[in-house]
This record gives C-alpha cells, sequence and structure tokens, in this order.
C-alpha cells in the first residue's frame, strides 16, 4: 500500500460518519415543486435530476477515484421518501454505542421544521405499514422479525453488457429513437411507455451533467 492510499484509508478508519441533511432536504424540493403536475416516473426522474445538479461535490486531496454520498467522507444521506425518521430516531442513531452517526442541531432542525412535515405520512414505509394487519404490527414490535429494507432502497443493480459498449450518449440516442417509434393509436401502453422513456431521457442526461460538474470541480 502506497503512502497515498494508505493516507485516504486512515483518513476514512478517522473521520466519525454523521447524518446529512441535503439529499433529504432537495427531495423535499423536488417533490413539493413537480408532485401532481408530472408522472410518477417523471416525477421520480425530475427529483433524480435535481439532486445531481445541486448535491454538493466532494473531491479528496489524493483521490484518483472520485465520489461521495454527501457533501464529505462519511457524510450519510436520509431517504425520506421511503422512510421518514423521527427525531427519536436520529438521538438514537446519534447515541448508541455500535457506529453512531453524529447529528448536529442542524439537522435535527431541518428534519423536525421541514423533513417530517411533508414526508411523515407520504413515505413508502408509512403507506405500507398502515395496509398490514394488526397481526403483522404485533408480531413486528414483538421482533418477530425485522424489515432490512423499510429505512432504505436497494442499491444493486445487474447494469449488464451494454455498459460495457455503450455511453450515456448512446443510450439517449436509444431512448429518442423508441419514444419516436411509439404507437398511440395501436399500443394501449404507449403513454405509460413514453413516460418512463421520458424518466430515462431526464436521468441520462443529468447523469451526464453530473460528471461534468465533477470534472468542473477537478480543473
Amino acid at each position: 500500500m502506497n503512502k497515498r492510499v494508505e493516507k485516504l484509508r486512515q483518513e476514512s478508519l478517522n473521520t466519525q460518519p454523521y447524518i446529512s441533511i441535503q439529499r433529504a432536504s432537495l427531495v423535499t424540493e423536488a417533490y413539493k415543486e413537480y408532485n401532481g403536475t408530472v408522472s410518477i416516473p417523471v416525477l421520480r426522474a425530475l427529483t433524480f435530476q435535481h439532486v445531481l445538479e445541486n448535491k454538493s461535490i466532494c473531491i479528496g486531496e489524493g483521490e484518483l477515484i472520485v465520489g461521495e454520498r454527501g457533501e464529505h467522507p462519511l457524510a450519510t444521506p436520509t431517504f425520506p421518501e421511503l422512510c421518514c425518521h423521527s427525531l427519536e430516531d436520529l438521538e438514537m442513531i446519534n447515541n448508541r454505542k455500535k457506529i453512531p452517526f453524529t447529528v448536529s442541531k442542524e439537522v435535527k432542525n431541518i428534519q423536525k421544521e421541514k423533513i417530517i412535515p411533508y414526508w411523515e405520512n407520504r413515505s413508502i414505509r408509512s403507506r405500507i405499514f398502515k395496509e398490514m394487519t394488526p397481526e403483522w404490527k404485533d408480531c413486528y414490535a414483538a421482533g418477530v422479525f425485522t424489515e432490512f429494507m423499510e429505512q432504505r432502497a436497494p442499491g444493486h443493480t445487474v447494469a449488464d453488457d451494454k455498459i460495457y459498449h455503450k455511453g450515456f450518449s448512446d443510450f439517449i440516442q436509444d431512448i429518442e429513437k423508441n419514444i419516436q417509434n411509439l404507437d398511440f393509436l395501436n399500443d394501449p401502453g404507449a403513454y405509460d411507455k413514453q413516460e418512463e422513456l421520458k424518466a430515462m431521457l431526464i436521468c441520462a442526461k443529468a447523469i451526464i451533467r453530473f460528471a461534468e460538474r465533477y470534472a468542473e470541480k477537478a480543473l
């Protein structure tokens, strides 16, 4: 291990993880602006775009492979659209003995004043729990089982063979071609396909712009 890698490793080991409220704030802003005015796929794509256009770019000294979830190393974002944490959750995360995440007073205030009022009854977790039976809730409360995915989204992707042969500009061309070939007269699902393709187009362009932001930061 060379000195550069050792330095980066030690910085990672010595840095205290903390909760970042930046992503939650950006997602909330986007949903407040677009929800109810566009289709669900496009809403999620515009939210993704808003995050990538506005999240802080972090490039550490000595890094050759870049990319952080938050503003700084070990800044950990939350996902209020999936699970809206209560203030009690944040206290527990801050104070627990094993793998605590520091939660600042500012984060708690933003969670209380901005995130919880919007997401408390809109998050996927909240909506799912409302549909579960009393028996299921009793088992859950008793610890018979837990649901790991209730507080996060799947982060895995297969990506398949396309990523080795095409860039996002190629994907954009493919998406635009598929939009042009939609048959609204004979295909009942054409509108839904259009909305999915529009969302893909927004996301592909957002990813390109995100990469450009990193390049601009590096220069």
